[in-house]
């Protein structure tokens, strides 16, 4: 049957077949159009709401919006509407979508002009801050540079409010021992010049970075081991020696060729190493080294610098190091074990270290690394988790910190995950110091904060709310909210006569909080970053009435008498 004669014969039928054309009086079934609704808290005094209705119809008519306001106001409107409420209700939103051919579709939405209670107690106080801050140059070690800069130094220092800086040992600081005697350095032997190969930077690529820091005024620099000097393993090699395999293999008492470990032998060359590093920069630089990690990851057995320990050889390398710095009068810190967020796995660290008194004198902070097991991916989120680690030294007066975390898109849920996870280290594990991964790389990543060009990603901003705001020295005190999703942190520092509260939002609509308890400033300068904003000042807030904080921001609310 030819097909005019087929759409002729189902013309009758009023059913539609490809190729009908409307000539023959059939009609083309119409599609209603789909919406979604979205509402933001935009302003308070009085409550002002935006809506937004995305609406698309497949036959591209155009369409009429019904709004129902939720307080008994019905009118039609366009696609984005706003409008103002009286405080302390909920309210139904719905808004009818019409082609004008078929039925109208509904979407609807329910807010709550409901103001969060923000309650504080300056009489109850939790630690100390030591600083924030991160790891890293301008452009990776292992890159040809440049490392350092005026503009870079400046950003960190001056704008993003660093004040803690790591940084590793370069794994060729020793490429030879600089002679038999542990007990005699000879600081001449130790390379600072020239690149080896199979090791990634040398010291000399630190040198101008740290000089331009100090001038800055940076006031905390950390160093961290990555692996001993490999003449002291058992393999000699930097890593595991594999071009690709990452494990985290049990310690063993049997080495033999191929153990990623530091020989036991070498324990007083290793603690010689340690003191050579420090006085080097000390000569070349004039920075006292404030802190020192004996390794990095001390289970983890990479194809990149690595060092395996259990946690009876940590406590022992601890014990010979510390002793080594009592005797040169070195008045460098020591923290271990800088392991990942796996709390079985750091505790079988910490526990043998802890439970030895002649350990314990030597630890002045415990760090851990704020990933999962994979030690890739971010972890240690978990409130009780953070709760436990810092009672293990908190019996000692020992502070725990967060010294390597990343792997948060840059995107402003990543950056809200970020500050999360600042806020649950911060809240739960009363964490003194804070340090991201990378401060930058050659091209922006979810492991750096800013690339070498100068781009700063949302992680970067949120990051500024707490390191610019909150200085060494300020002391955490009590607040609470009364919503879940708007979380607090309240600092104190009687140093600088400073005060900084902090707001994470991690709902996608605005929220509006009074503040009310102890320890409120009568006014705060506003910081906040959002979707739109990058940790910019929006003004002065009266302490008296509602403060507004968007969705999915950071606000900082800052005083300095």
């Amino acid at each position: 049957m030819k097909a005019s004669l087929l759409c002729h014969f189902l013309f009758f039928f009023c059913l539609p077949i490809p190729g009908c054309s409307k000539k023959t009086g059939i009609h083309a079934v119409n599609h209603p159009p789909s919406a979604i609704i979205r509402s933001d808290l935009v302003n308070i005094n009085p409550f002002t709401y935006h809506f937004e209705v995305d609406a698309t119809d497949q036959e591209f008519d155009p369409l009429t919006y019904t709004w129902d306001f939720g307080d008994g106001t019905v009118k039609p409107g366009s696609a984005a509407e706003t409008y103002a409420y009286d405080e302390g209700r909920t309210y139904i939103i719905k808004v009818k979508v019409s082609d004008g051919k078929s039925n109208p579709i509904e979407v609807s939405d329910t807010i709550n002009t409901q103001v969060v209670t923000v309650t504080a107690d300056h009489n109850a106080t939790y630690q100390e801050i030591e600083g924030f801050g991160g790891f890293g140059l301008q452009r990776e070690g292992w890159s040809p540079g440049p490392f350092t800069s005026a503009g870079f130094v400046n950003t960190l220092i001056n704008d993003l409010g660093l004040t803690i800086l790591r940084l590793n040992i370069p794994s060729n600081f020793e490429v030879e021992n600089d002679n038999d005697d542990p007990f005699v350095t000879d600081l001449t032997q130790f390379n600072i010049n020239n690149n080896t190969a199979g090791h990634d930077d040398k010291l000399a690529d630190h040198i101008e970075y740290l000089k331009d820091m100090k001038a800055a005024g940076l006031q905390k620099v950390i160093a961290s081991v990555w692996t001993p000097p490999i003449w002291m393993k058992y393999n000699n090699k930097v890593g595991n020696g594999t071009t690709g395999q990452n494990s985290a293999p049990p310690y063993t008492t049997n080495p033999n060729a191929g153990t990623n470990q530091l020989r036991t032998d070498m324990y007083d060359e290793f603690a010689e190493y340690c003191v050579a590093y420090i006085k080097t920069i000390k000569q070349l630089t004039g920075i006292d080294i404030y802190a020192l990690s004996i390794q990095n990851e001390p289970r983890f057995s990479q194809f990149y610098t690595s060092c395996v320990y259990n946690g009876e050889a940590l406590r022992d390398v601890l014990k010979v190091v510390g002793k080594r710095f009592e005797d040169e009068n070195i008045s460098t810190k020591l923290f271990v074990p800088e392991d990942v967020g796996w709390f079985d796995g750091i505790k079988s660290l910490v526990d043998p270290v802890m439970a030895d008194a002649d350990a314990r004198k030597y630890v002045d902070m415990l760090a851990v690394h704020g990933y999962a097991t994979d030690g890739v991916n971010p972890g240690s989120t978990d409130a009780k988790t953070w709760d436990n680690m810092y009672n293990w030294g908190a019996p000692y007066n020992i502070p725990l910190w967060m010294t390597e975390t990343s792997g948060y898109e840059n995107t402003m849920d990543g950056a809200i995950a970020l500050s999360r996870a600042m806020y649950i280290a911060l809240h739960y594990g009363n964490v003194s110091a804070w340090l991201f991964w990378s401060l930058s790389t050659t091209q922006l990543d979810a492991y750096s904060l800013m690339s070498a060009a100068g781009e700063k990603s949302k992680r970067y901003f949120v990051s500024k709310n707490f390191y610019r705001y909150v200085r060494p020295g300020a002391r955490r005190f009590k607040i609470t909210s009364d919503d879940e999703h708007l979380l607090p942190l309240a600092f104190n520092n009687t140093n600088d006569q400073s005060s900084a509260l902090i707001f994470i939002n991690d709902a996608s609509t605005g929220k509006a909080f009074r503040l009310t308890g102890t320890g409120i400033a009568s006014s705060y300068t506003a910081v906040v970053t959002s979707n739109s904003e990058n940790c910019k000042e929006t003004g002065e807030v009266n302490s008296a009435e509602a403060v507004l904080i968007p969705g999915e921001a950071v606000l900082t609310l800052y005083r300095k008498n």
